[in-house]
């Protein structure tokens, strides 16, 4: 075999190797960056299913919806948009939250905190426990007290045209 054949054979070899060394000394820093970005966005959106589900589940039982958690779940179909099946219970319950509480519209949110615990991997959470929630009395005391004066404000304010200021008799203010 001739050499200068050998050595031409050689030059490809190491000029495929160059090519190969260079794709991947651009592609490898590349690649890493597409993952990471890759990866911080699907921690990001877990991390925004969980907040979400923390909240709700905060707030499952108050006495009224906060606007905290009105929001919350205004949030939902965009933050469970891949999963049909919260957002499919998140419709029923947006449809019975139009209607009188009762017992559909308590099963069906339970259904709805069960789907999300679910698909956040909180498989352990039975319904049972999705239902437990504490309200300390003095929280639901003070709720029901601000209701009554804020009815008997309404009450005085919505029956009274102007107020009738009379100075007292022996009151002795000088002008």
């Amino acid at each position: 075999m001739d050499i200068n054949l050998i050595a031409l054979e050689t030059l490809k070899v190491q000029e495929v190797q160059a090519w190969i060394t260079g794709f991947a000394v651009f592609l490898g820093p590349l690649s890493g960056v597409v993952f990471t970005l890759w990866f911080q966005s699907r921690k990001e959106k877990i991390e925004a299913k969980r907040q979400l589900f923390i909240l709700l589940m905060a707030e499952r039982k108050a006495p009224f919806i906060s606007s905290q958690m009105a929001q919350s779940l205004n949030k939902i179909d965009i933050i469970f948009s891949r999963s049909q099946k919260v957002r499919s219970l998140w419709h029923e319950y947006y449809d019975l939250l139009h209607r009188p509480p009762g017992e559909s519209r308590d099963h069906k949110w339970l259904e709805l905190l069960s789907a999300m615990a679910s698909d956040l991997g909180y498989k352990n959470l039975s319904q049972v426990e999705l239902d437990k929630f504490y309200i300390p009395q003095g929280h639901v005391d003070d709720v029901e007290f601000q209701r009554k004066v804020a009815g008997q404000w309404s009450r005085v304010l919505e029956g009274t045209e102007h107020f009738i200021v009379q100075t007292r008799q022996g009151d002795k203010s000088k002008d």
